[in-house]
């Protein structure tokens, strides 16, 4: 049976913070009509394509989130200085994974991200793909979503790796979702390894100075490989910017067929260590290859989700409960679990002795 949804260590939304979180959500999803302007291109096809021009009007809420959180920024800080009291660095210790010190600054990151989405082409392209994919996903389920709550798989998955690793970014919970916005990414995981002090590296710098990268990463379930794509280099800076030079978001990565609509993802694997090819058998927790930092990535992680397609644009993220797994977070203990879903903060490993 698994574990109920709602985070073990998430912090409850005030109603405020709700109604920002909707605003920001829905001025993602509506800013992301922008793209469909490009259509205007084809006007030489038909003069209705002109009119496609009108989709650029809606790019400008994609500065709503950015703008709502600077007005949080100065307000907090204003506030701050009435009082007499400290000014905080950031809201980051409010969040269950803000023990974690990451190789980028995540506030920065959060604010340049939307304007990296506008100017670097391929990530443009791959984000109008990925909202067509949304419209495309809505139309076939005819707007029936997947829901944690009360969703349950057939297949036994394990975590795809072996020993501690913290997960970074993503949860079942909608408050924590790695992407809540985007069907194919709602119930993705970022995971990395972290030292005692909460460091995903060890400060010397270089792809090389975080502790997941090169490490093995495994099949979470019996299957067959029906995607594999390799030959995408690593880029060498880890200081939050993707690399210039990407030409697939999802880097060196493998897709697994497990059952009847459903599919595993694992991102961003190390250049050259694919070790399996399409069409072939792989176990549960045969190596596939190696934690890496390609594609649209900032530090070295895996990026792991299922979905019900194996197409990446076309797929509707589904919850993945994984089986024999202990937790640990800082503010808990350590906990084994025969079936749970895991969640942002939390240190998670395979347990090889249940």
């Amino acid at each position: 049976m698994t574990e109920q949804v709602a985070h073990p260590f998430g912090r409850a939304y005030s109603r405020s913070e709700r109604v920002v979180e909707r605003v920001n959500r829905a001025s993602n999803r509506l800013g992301l009509l922008g793209f469909f302007g490009s259509l205007e291109h084809l006007r030489f096809v038909s003069p209705v394509f002109e009119l496609a021009q009108l989709f650029y009007l809606f790019f400008p809420l994609l500065f709503v989130p950015f703008v709502l959180g600077a007005v949080r920024f100065f307000a907090t800080r204003v506030r701050t200085a009435v009082s007499g009291g400290e000014s905080p660095d950031d809201d980051s210790h409010e969040r269950p994974e803000g023990w974690v010190e990451s190789g980028y600054e995540r506030s920065i990151f959060k604010r340049l991200q939307f304007l990296w989405l506008l100017v670097h082409p391929n990530i443009a392209v791959r984000g109008l793909f990925q909202l067509l994919g949304n419209l495309l996903i809505l139309l076939r389920r005819r707007g029936d979503v997947v829901d944690a709550d009360g969703y349950e798989s057939d297949v036994d998955y394990r975590l795809p790796f072996d020993g501690d690793w913290t997960v970074l970014n993503g949860s079942p919970d909608p408050q924590y979702s790695h992407s809540w916005s985007l069907l194919q990414q709602r119930y993705a995981y970022d995971f990395v390894k972290t030292n005692e002090q909460g460091r995903t590296h060890d400060g010397s710098g270089g792809v090389e100075s975080f502790y997941c990268f090169d490490e093995p990463v495994l099949a979470p379930a019996d299957g067959t490989v029906v995607t594999v794509r390799d030959g995408h280099r690593d880029y060498h800076r880890t200081s939050g910017w993707f690399d210039p030079l990407q030409y697939r978001l999802v880097g060196n990565c493998v897709v697994i067929r497990h059952a009847t609509d459903e599919y595993s993802v694992l991102a961003h694997l190390k250049n050259g260590s694919v070790r399996v090819s399409e069409g072939d058998t792989v176990e549960r927790g045969e190596q596939i290859g190696r934690c890496g930092h390609s594609g649209n990535s900032t530090e070295p992680h895996l990026h792991f989700q299922v979905q019900d397609r194996a197409n990446l644009y076309l797929g509707m993220g589904l919850p993945v409960a994984f089986s024999r797994v202990t937790t640990d977070h800082p503010d808990g203990e350590r906990t084994r679990h025969d079936r749970t879903y895991v969640h942002n903060g939390q240190v998670v490993s395979h347990d090889t002795e249940a």
